[in-house]
């Protein structure tokens, strides 16, 4: 076991509350260079993969710079978002033909909000919404979105650049009464969470009966993960407190009380095998990794049937 600090805990596991832990590698921070170290441990009962020893409640907020992208309005997403809505309105504005254009602006919200979720289309709840892009998209395709952070930030940028309602907090109970939402989303937020089982158990409460979760982590047992280990760029120690698998995901679904799970795997990119190869700012760096990633396209079929996408995506009925 990697010795603890004083900014640092371990924790038992939240998919079954065992202790018994095999450290498979220790990280850092790679993002943004913050000290400490930190470990992926791998629980022996159930399998499931956590930060240990990670920061404790009073720490956490160190590894969250004003750098933070997904907390600043300066972050790709953003710009995307923008281009995606100027988009819709032109598809919308030139009629039939607007049908052509309708799916490349929408493909982002439609990933992970599919089209068969508008039967009962109406409030929608973002956890961990940052600047709040996807309710901003949420809003134009029809939604009732509310956004929720524990940037004061994040949330004071959402309502004046979306005009949103996003409200602060980090506490549990989530501060909503049962059965308020038709949809809640959780886009990159579960694997940051203390407790992501808990937070589960509310978001089931908050829910209309019937009503859908839909989520998105990063993937760890993709092929990036598998050959990079600790270097993996996804694996954001220690911001990222657990690390999911397809398994786990709809392990920790099905305990937080729902049903009707799937969960796929999604962006495949076997390229990411060069990614490493060149220095990112290097001026040619994106395109030099693209072609010395070309030959690994092979892998592709091999990585789908093994759900090694770099990402899951899982949606889950109450």
């Amino acid at each position: 076991m990697l010795p603890l600090n004083s900014q640092t805990e371990w924790a038992s596991c939240d998919l079954c509350d065992a202790n018994d832990w095999e450290t498979l590698f220790a990280g850092q921070d790679r993002r943004h260079g913050v000290p400490g170290e930190f470990g992926v441990a791998k629980c022996r009962n159930c399998g499931h993969l956590q930060t240990n020893p990670r920061p404790t409640g009073n720490t956490i907020h160190i590894y969250y710079p004003e750098t933070y992208s997904a907390h600043s309005l300066s972050c790709g997403r953003v710009n995307r978002s923008l281009r995606d809505l100027k988009l819709m309105k032109f598809a919308r504005k030139i009629g039939f033909l607007g049908k052509l254009f309708l799916p490349i602006a929408t493909y982002r919200f439609r990933s992970l909000v599919p089209s068969w979720l508008n039967k009962e289309q109406g409030l929608l709840l973002e956890i961990g919404c940052g600047v709040g892009w996807f309710c901003g998209l949420a809003t134009a395709m029809g939604w009732q979105p509310v956004g929720l952070d524990i940037s004061v930030n994040a949330c004071q940028r959402a309502k004046g650049m979306w005009g949103i309602t996003a409200i602060c907090s980090d506490s549990l109970p989530l501060p909503f009464k049962p059965q308020t939402f038709h949809l809640v989303v959780l886009r990159h937020t579960l694997e940051h969470l203390f407790s992501p089982k808990q937070v589960l158990k509310e978001v089931h409460r908050v829910l209309r009966d019937s009503g859908w979760v839909a989520l998105e982590v990063p993937n760890a047992n993709s092929l990036g993960r598998k050959v990079f280990g600790e270097r993996w760029d996804t694996l954001d120690l220690p911001r990222h407190l657990h690390h999911f698998t397809p398994e786990t995901v709809k392990k920790i679904l099905e305990r937080a009380g729902f049903q009707n799970i799937k969960v796929i795997s999604t962006r495949y990119k076997p390229f990411l095998l060069a990614k490493h190869l060149l220095p990112q700012k290097h001026p040619l760096a994106k395109l030099g990794r693209s072609l010395l990633g070309l030959p690994t396209w092979v892998l592709l079929p091999l990585v789908k049937v093994r759900q090694e996408g770099e990402m899951l995506r899982g949606w889950a009925q109450k």
